[in-house]
């Protein structure tokens, strides 16, 4: 984990990311990181996730709902997987994402469009 940020600490001041220990004391002598325009990245994660919910909603096969739409890739009739389709959709955004100062991977994008999609039973409402 050696390109961790480590950016939040838990209540030990260990990284919840990658645990190694972050020490705190610069705080008393120095400004606290740029996060980036963390306002700005919610916003794109929610049009993200707008866009996402539209490619669900174009690929999803109309004679079955739970099955992604059959499609001709080359000479063979297959179905693309939801994910396959997100990936796609995650290199633009995390361009821009990284330009209003994101500090995370492409990976962890990932995931925090896929968690606002489906939030955990414990942050519904």
């Amino acid at each position: 984990m050696d390109n961790c940020s480590c950016l939040i600490p838990d209540e030990n001041d260990n990284c919840i990311d990658c645990g190694k220990h972050i020490d705190l004391s610069y705080l008393d002598n120095e400004p606290p990181p740029n996060l980036g325009d963390i306002v700005g990245i919610c916003g794109l994660i929610d049009k993200t996730v707008a866009m996402y919910r539209t490619v669900i909603r174009d690929n999803t096969d109309p004679k079955n709902p739970s099955l992604p739409r059959l499609r001709i890739v080359g000479n063979r009739i297959i179905r693309l997987s939801h994910k396959t389709l997100l990936s796609e959709l995650m290199q633009p955004t995390f361009k821009e994402a990284k330009a209003l100062g994101y500090k995370g991977t492409l990976q962890r994008w990932g995931e925090l469009v896929e968690e606002r999609i489906n939030p955990p039973a414990s942050l519904q409402f």
